[in-house]
């Protein structure tokens, strides 16, 4: 079959999207390929369509088991065989998948990159007939980029073992930088590259300035009904908000990074599910999330990039029909976040003096290197030595990403399993497992993710009398407990203080300055009102515009103040007072500022009176 035949009989599209045909047929010639294709765009059938071509396995590195389980299952349900591998699987199952791959009995199959990491992985690879590498969220590879993992450094590997093996890179955001490090740490050998245009007819950008942001998430919620998802700064918010909302009658949820895997799985499940459902978030919400439906996706606090901002607003309309991104913004906002941005960056004092305290901790002489794998205990060790916990977070995950330390299990959440029986548990112990029976079922057959914060506040407990408690429940033999408060790593090379001083030091600070640009890139895009958004978000990217989006807040203001007649406005009051939410109502597909605006302005030239708060009527 042709590659429109299958897109036919498997997706029921007559047509391939602008540039998918000619990327297919790229891959099927063999060569190495780069994709960068919008967010919704349509790259998964980039590779899996070729899969259904080429005689052997596909294999797609993805970086999220939530966009890895959601192909799968969606290509299983149109009989195509494919499977997926994650560290949740025990090796039995492992083992029969790789047997499945070797017996050509599957198609595709998806891994994370950390997966490269395992020798025994890669020896199994190479009894298989792997006819593509197909390589998701490319940008991750790039150290300047908004979402760096240093495992897909590693992809590099395969280059290596499978060089005749073509590599299918893809992604929707990549600046010319980031570009070309895709080409360069992929090792692609001079790659067809497909830039397809950013823009999405069906999609407005816009914002809003918003002195109460719950006031007006709920009107432009009302004004905009359907599935919904509020991207928010932290964990506490998404409670605050999503209460805040259910309370005004809407069917709202929250997210966070710190829920268990089953929490995750339901409430992603009943989102996707629901056509009216909104989810308040953090950013641990929304990659991979195959939704069409989402009509709105708000900012409530400045998004850390316009790389992430981009791509967060694209989860928005992929139905192709009419969607909105909305950033509620306050002035704010800005010293919000660079304060939040300063506040755990490491000066070059901190840094050397995180250094030295890690290896005073570890007994590491200079110049010596062991097999060692280390465990900290993140809280404890800051304590002793005054450091910010934060600091010392973002220490370790750096130098991981520069491979001076490999990071084992590093997770979101502390994994446990009981291991002893019910009837052995004395009356000393009971408390704290009684509450484990109670809220974590198959918790005596399995290691389930647990929240040592919920424990804390639902038994009235310190997190460190809990965290003592199941250390030395662990210590006993009574539960295989992983605290996620404890970094677990090797050393990759020897120590080396000078580095840390000078390279080490130069490299982070260099990062950290990235960083700082790319966050006041997205301040002045929020803060400016001129120039059309969608212009100023593609020139960012490098692409464009022949004229302006004609439908982003900057160009409905301009054309509106053309349009709207404020007599329009008088003659509505002349029926009797209206509310200030019944005018907007009326009025609801004009810009809600130039609404009030022009209340203000008929007031003061008399036209009209205000009743109270926020009513009005013609002066008499």
């Amino acid at each position: 079959m042709t590659p429109k035949d299958i897109l036919f009989n498997y997706w029921n599209f007559s047509e391939f999207k602008t540039p998918q045909e000619e990327i297919i047929q790229s891959v099927l010639n063999k060569k190495d390929t780069l994709a960068i294709l919008p967010t919704g765009g349509g790259k998964s059938i980039c590779y899996q369509i070729p899969a259904l071509i080429l005689d052997g396995l596909t294999l797609v590195i993805s970086p999220l088991i939530a966009l890895m389980k959601d192909q799968v299952q969606n290509l299983q349900s149109k009989g195509i065989p494919t499977a997926y591998i994650t560290n949740e699987q025990d090796q039995n199952l492992i083992g029969k998948i790789l047997d499945d791959c070797q017996n050509n009995k599957i198609k595709l199959l998806y891994v994370s990159p950390e997966r490269l990491l395992s020798r025994i992985f890669l020896e199994r690879l190479k009894q298989i007939n792997i006819s593509l590498l197909a390589v998701d969220e490319a940008h991750c590879v790039s150290e300047w980029g908004h979402d760096f993992r240093p495992a897909y450094h590693k992809i590099s590997k395969l280059r290596d073992i499978f060089p005749e093996i073509p590599i299918l890179a893809l992604t929707a955001t990549a600046t010319d930088l980031i570009k070309n490090e895709i080409v360069e740490k992929l090792q692609l050998n001079s790659p067809d590259i497909y830039k397809s245009s950013l823009k999405r007819d069906n999609l407005s950008y816009n914002v809003y300035l918003a002195a109460d942001k719950k006031k007006e998430l709920t009107y432009y919620l009302k004004k905009y009904p359907g599935s919904s998802i509020i991207f928010v700064r932290n964990r506490k918010l998404t409670y605050e908000i999503s209460n805040f909302l259910i309370e005004n009658g809407f069917d709202a949820d929250f997210f966070h990074a710190r829920l268990t895997k089953d929490e995750k799985e339901l409430k992603q499940r009943e989102w996707t599910l629901s056509n009216s459902r909104i989810m308040v978030s953090t950013n641990a919400f929304g990659m991979g999330i195959d939704k069409p439906n989402v009509r709105t996706v708000f900012h409530i606090d400045l998004p850390s990039s316009i790389e992430s901002y981009y791509q967060e607003v694209g989860r928005a309309g992929r139905d192709d029909k009419q969607a909105f991104g909305i950033y509620l913004y306050n002035p704010d906002d800005r010293i919000q976040s660079e304060n939040i941005f300063k506040a755990n960056l490491p000066s070059q004092q901190d840094f050397i003096k995180i250094s030295n305290c890690l290896f005073s901790q570890l007994q590491l002489a200079e110049g010596e290197i062991t097999e060692m794998n280390y465990q900290l205990d993140l809280p404890k060790f800051a304590d002793k030595f005054g450091l910010n916990l934060k600091m010392v977070v973002q220490f370790l995950d750096f130098l991981n990403t520069k491979e001076i330390i490999q990071q084992k299990n590093y997770t979101q959440n502390s994994t446990l399993r009981i291991l002893i029986s019910p009837h052995s548990i004395n009356q000393n112990e009971n408390r704290i497992f009684d509450y484990l029976q109670r809220h974590y079922s198959g918790i005596y057959t399995h290691n389930k993710e647990v929240s040592e914060s919920k424990m804390t506040f639902d038994l009235h407990l310190s997190i460190g009398d809990i965290r003592n408690s199941l250390h030395e429940y662990a210590k006993n033999g009574m539960i295989d407990y992983s605290d996620r408060f404890l970094a677990r790593f090797r050393f990759l090379v020897p120590r080396n203080s000078s580095t840390f001083k000078n390279k080490l030091w130069k490299d982070f600070e260099a990062i950290q300055i990235n960083n700082w640009k790319r966050l006041q890139a997205m301040a002045y895009y929020a803060e400016q009102n001129t120039v059309c958004r969608e212009r100023l978000l593609f020139g960012y990217f490098n692409q464009k515009m022949s004229e302006d989006c004609h439908k982003c807040d900057v160009c409905m203001a301009k054309q509106s103040s053309k349009n709207f007649n404020p007599n329009d406005l008088i003659e509505y009051l002349k029926d009797g007072p209206k509310t200030q939410n019944e005018i907007l109502s009326k009025f609801i597909n004009l810009p809600k500022a130039q609404i009030i605006n022009e209340l203000q302005y008929l007031i003061d030239e008399l036209h009209i009176q205000p009743i109270g708060l926020n009513s009005y009527k013609i002066t008499d």
